[in-house]
């Protein structure tokens, strides 16, 4: 299946899933993603310009302004019904676009940091999205993907069998080496919780 398929049918599926999206039993699990990130920006006390790419309906970005209102924060993804109910939750200061991560509407060099959360295996061409995520990051900003991590990879296989749209769920190791494969520097991993785990790695 092409790209553009691919790609057409997550929008068509993600926007047909908006209006459930904050359903509670299904925010409780994103949380867990979300924690590691959060737990980062909290050491951040001066403001930073901040990118939720496949933001959703801008939870994370909801939860950032609780830990400070200075930040500067920006959402994009795929599926414009998302971003309309991102909209409606977040102060008007937040930017939000509809857009692919295989081409950012952004400029080079312009955040901070770039968060991504349970939506990486989604991405068609995961090389390139990542490299798109380092463009749009500043020299010495942080990327940082809070990702599915099954700790048997039968289970990977399965899910990416089960849920529409999945291209592939990562090990630590191939994503420690797309993170390097795109020039990224003083990666760390970390066991978010049972199902997660998130990798940071900074634009030298």
């Amino acid at each position: 299946m092409g790209k553009s398929i691919i790609v057409s049918a997550n929008r068509q599926f993600f926007d047909r899933w908006a209006p459930h999206y904050d359903w509670s039993p299904f925010q409780w699990w994103m949380r867990k993603f979300h924690r590691a990130i959060l737990t980062e920006l909290k050491r951040k006390q001066t403001p930073a310009i901040i990118l939720d790419v496949s933001c959703g309906t801008g939870e994370l970005l909801k939860s950032i302004t609780v830990l400070n209102m200075k930040h500067r924060l920006y959402g994009v993804d795929l599926s414009s019904r998302m971003v309309a109910m991102a909209r409606k939750k977040l102060p008007t200061a937040a930017k939000l676009f509809s857009g692919d991560v295989h081409q950012l509407p952004f400029r080079s060099n312009t955040f901070d940091y770039v968060l991504n959360t349970e939506s990486f295996h989604h991405y068609v061409e995961q090389e390139q999205a990542l490299r798109e995520l380092n463009r749009v990051t500043k020299p010495g900003g942080k990327i940082i993907i809070s990702e599915l991590n099954f700790l048997f990879w039968p289970a990977h296989w399965l899910f990416q069998k089960l849920e529409p749209g999945c291209v592939k769920i990562n090990s630590r190791k191939e994503m420690r080496e797309l993170f390097v494969g795109a020039g990224l520097r003083h990666i760390v991993q970390s066991r978010n919780f049972l199902f997660s785990v998130t990798t940071e790695g900074v634009k030298l």
